[in-house]
């Protein structure tokens, strides 16, 4: 039988980590009338190509054995090695660091206006569990070479200037995502991310990892506590895209919409041997049959699904298995296939735990529709980017996509050899990854320049329904 907490809990995730359930697909916007100039000191600035080479190999050696790769995952002990060098860079450079109750390190430098929330750029050092040395850290590592180049050519920026290195953005070793920018943006707390278990299934949470390896700080957690004006992230393409049109970088322009659930599937125990085929409640015979029907779900509504994590019990060699916990997400480019594919998932799970005689429970973790970057953000990513650079939309989520909740945010894509990520094999050139920093630093140039002459910015159609739906809700 299926668990009335099913509609329950996957109704009450959904309206914290969702927007509106009526949201239109947003569709791809021209920036051919819009001007190409940049800010005046975007001329002046020039970023050091072999520094940043340097520095994401020099980092790559804190990582478990991974041959060519690295794992370096959420609050190991190389992970705890890669903070502190971002620790030592950043006072080195004269910045203001603290670390939040979830680990994030936050490091500003002082502009000539300290009214004005800095203008942020960010990612995350830690990795997969089969990572390369480029998702994740060329997007910290290209932040800090963008302060290191201001400072040095003595460019001042009027706001002040913002680096975070994110915590747990992968979900690679505790579950769920994006564990400390969700909690920025408001949409979980300190207490939740702290409660993420290890998906290794050991008991071990993020916040007894973080306290172990010193990274729970006291610095702000929230938007409320700390909040900026614009948040500005490099990333590998994990697409074809640029490599194709011979582009070193680009602009991303949005990202693909997503799901990720957590599916607990109970039913008896039993002797492997000797109980009879019928009548048995074999929580991983249910669980095999929701991963086809996740298979097949994905040809169906062209989507993507994929499931991401397993566990059953008991173990033994004479055990029906009773026990049986997933993790699996869905992914669509258009908000009315996301939500088809998760009506369709939750028919079929409830008819295939009814068959097998299974209690099951589902918690949707963590849903986002696709959506559109704010357009003065990605304007002045594109103006940075210039002949160089195209348009592109990422099909996964990253930092920055919590936090265009808040504020005006953009990403940079540099060019990645075959789209390959989160493998050994991922790979930027070093020319590419220096272009996407120099990219970054104009664009956060191009942001202060235009905030001298802008206080309101447009917002994505998404976030302007989202906040129309709350709204009407308080009135």
């Amino acid at each position: 039988m299926l668990s009335s907490k099913f509609a329950r809990q996957l109704s009450s995730t959904a309206s914290r980590c969702g927007a509106p359930r009526a949201l239109p697909t947003t569709p791809r916007r021209a920036y051919a009338s819009v001007s190409s100039a940049n800010a005046p000191a975007v001329d002046k600035l020039k970023v050091n190509g072999n520094r940043l080479w340097d520095d994401i190999h020099y980092t790559a050696q804190w990582s478990a054995p991974s041959p060519g790769g690295v794992t370096r995952l959420c609050a190991d002990d190389n992970d705890k090695l890669a903070r502190d060098w971002f620790r030592e860079q950043v006072l080195a450079l004269g910045a203001d660091y603290k670390v939040n109750a979830t680990g994030t390190q936050i490091a500003v430098i002082e502009g000539e206006d300290s009214s004005i929330p800095p203008i942020a750029m960010g990612s995350h050092l830690d990795t997969v569990a089969t990572g390369g040395r480029f998702d994740g850290p060329l997007g910290v590592i290209g932040g800090l070479e963008v302060l290191r180049s201001l400072k040095e050519q003595g460019i001042k920026t009027r706001a002040p200037l913002c680096l975070f290195n994110w915590t747990n953005e992968e979900g690679a070793r505790f579950f769920p995502l994006l564990g400390s920018s969700i909690v920025y943006a408001g949409r979980s707390t300190i207490q939740a991310a702290h409660a993420s278990q290890s998906n290794d299934h050991s008991g071990i949470t993020m916040g007894s990892e973080l306290a172990r390896i010193g990274y729970v700080g006291d610095g702000p957690n929230t938007f409320q506590e700390f909040p900026i004006s614009a948040h500005f992230e490099i990333h590998v393409e994990q697409a074809t895209t640029l490599e194709k049109a011979g582009k070193p970088i680009g602009w991303v322009e949005g990202w693909q919409g997503m799901t990720w659930y957590s599916l607990h599937l109970k039913g008896a125990n039993g002797h492997a041997n000797t109980y009879p085929m019928h009548g048995r409640r074999d929580a991983l015979a249910g669980a095999g049959k929701i991963i086809s029907a996740l298979d097949d779900l994905a040809y169906t509504h062209n989507g993507r699904t994929t499931v991401t994590n397993i566990l059953s019990g008991p173990w033994g060699a004479c055990n029906i298995q009773s026990d049986t916990k997933l993790s699996f997400c869905l992914m669509h480019w258009e908000a009315s296939g996301l939500d088809a594919m998760g009506r369709d998932i939750e028919s079929r799970i409830r008819a295939i735990s009814a068959r097998h005689g299974l209690e099951t429970t589902a918690k949707r973790d963590i849903h986002l529709y696709p959506g559109n970057f704010w357009p003065d953000a990605v304007d002045c990513v594109r103006r940075a980017c210039g002949e160089k650079g195209m348009p592109s939309r990422t099909g996964t989520g990253h930092d920055s996509t919590m936090t265009q909740l808040l504020v005006p945010t953009a990403m940079v894509f540099a060019r990645a050899k075959g789209g390959v990520s989160h493998s050994p094999e991922e790979w930027s050139d070093k020319e590419d990854c220096a272009e996407s920093a120099l990219a970054l630093g104009k664009a956060v140039l191009n942001f202060d320049e235009l905030m001298k002459t802008k206080r309101e910015f447009e917002l994505p159609a998404h976030i302007a329904a989202e906040r129309k739906a709350m709204s009407v809700g308080r009135d």
